[in-house]
């Protein structure tokens, strides 16, 4: 299974120097808006792409472990499972690999749907016998065999994400994509890269490749692509996932060919020492084009609504307050970069659909 910034300062073009270090925004900044209609409360299900999640939750909560194989892609362990009642799930267990933290595929599962995108697989975290685990694990891969946490009692806590039965195909975008969430066009350097190539590419440490080189991108595959991959960006901002767009963007795919846009792989994310990295507040700077209620649910989303949510999951909660504290920093830097927008470029920063 494949379990998915126009800022004040001047643009990357501009300024490819600030590829390296986090965007700041003046201290005496402000902007006038509109006031904000009255909210209105909306009671929504969760769900995956329009599939309600509670039934798939359920089993995989609660439905008996019946086998496991070798999960395969990636360098994280994992496993592919299966359940009595037939459901199949992937399982990323609690390891030493810091990329493949399974308490961050549970908190990007939770804030997909606290902010209503419905991207992210249903994932739930869960208590697996080791002893269902190592034998596995031995036959495939006894290299990795301490790699992988196991607590006093026998049992390995991991995320167990829903096995998405279809082929997720990969979404080849061609160069110069960035254009259709851009009011300035495509970029000189894309920060939607490796953050190695970007970062010596925006030092000047190797030469900028020309325009001719690649296929370039056409008109976008299906009508709202363009919002779909501008909420990516933002929900990868907040997230902080650093891993989308490397290893010839794997982790960019569709549910099926030319269908909607699947969030995939999050074992990267909320890294807890940092709060923003430079080439994050780069692919941030780039985005120009936003969905309008995508930017209304995060400027609605509080860390007190996320934790509750977050504790809900068997296994507790999957970010601590200094995960949460940063990623409270990362939503008001999201939505500075919005309003300054905004204010710069009027309503043309909206995206339609």
């Amino acid at each position: 299974m494949v379990a998915l910034i126009a800022a004040s300062c001047g643009t990357p073009e501009e300024r490819p120097d600030a590829a390296l270090e986090p965007l700041a925004l003046a201290p005496s900044f402000t902007i006038e808006l509109p006031p904000a209609e009255p909210a209105t409360a909306i009671t929504r299900i969760d769900a995956f792409l329009g599939e309600p999640d509670a039934p798939r939750i359920t089993s995989l909560s609660e439905a008996a472990l019946e086998g496991v194989g070798r999960g395969r892609g990636g360098r994280s362990v994992a496993f592919v499972v299966t359940l009595r009642d037939g459901t199949r799930g992937y399982f990323k267990p609690e390891q030493t690999f810091s990329s493949g933290s399974y308490a961050a595929e549970i908190a990007a599962y939770h804030l997909d749907r606290a902010l209503g995108l419905g991207r992210v697989a249903p994932v739930v975290g869960r208590r697996v016998p080791w002893s269902r685990l190592e034998p596995v694990l031995s036959e495939h891969a006894p290299e990795r065999l301490r790699e992988v946490v196991v607590q006093p009692d026998g049992t390995v806590r991991g995320a167990l994400v829903w096995w998405i039965p279809e082929a997720l195909p990969s979404l080849d975008l061609g160069r110069g994509w960035e254009r259709w969430i851009r009011l300035d066009g495509a970029l000189a350097i894309t920060p939607f890269q490796r953050p190695r190539e970007y970062a010596a590419l925006a030092s000047g440490t190797v030469p900028i490749p020309t325009r001719g080189e690649g296929p370039s991108a056409g008109d976008p595959d299906r009508g709202d692509r363009a919002a779909e991959l501008s909420d990516l960006v933002l929900f990868d901002y907040l997230a902080h996932n650093t891993d989308r767009w490397g290893g010839d963007f794997t982790n960019l795919r569709t549910r099926e060919p030319g269908g909607p846009l699947v969030f995939l792989d999050h074992g990267a994310c909320f890294l807890r020492h940092r709060a923003r990295f430079g080439y994050m507040d780069a692919r941030l700077r780039a985005l120009q084009r936003f969905r309008r209620s995508t930017i209304d649910t995060i400027r609605a989303l509080t860390m007190d609504d996320l934790r509750a949510r977050l504790m809900g999951d068997p296994l507790g909660a999957a970010l601590d307050e200094t995960q949460l504290e940063h990623l409270e920093e990362r939503r008001r830097v999201l939505l500075e970069h919005v309003d300054a927008t905004l204010a710069a470029r009027g309503d043309a920063v909206w995206l339609e659909r």
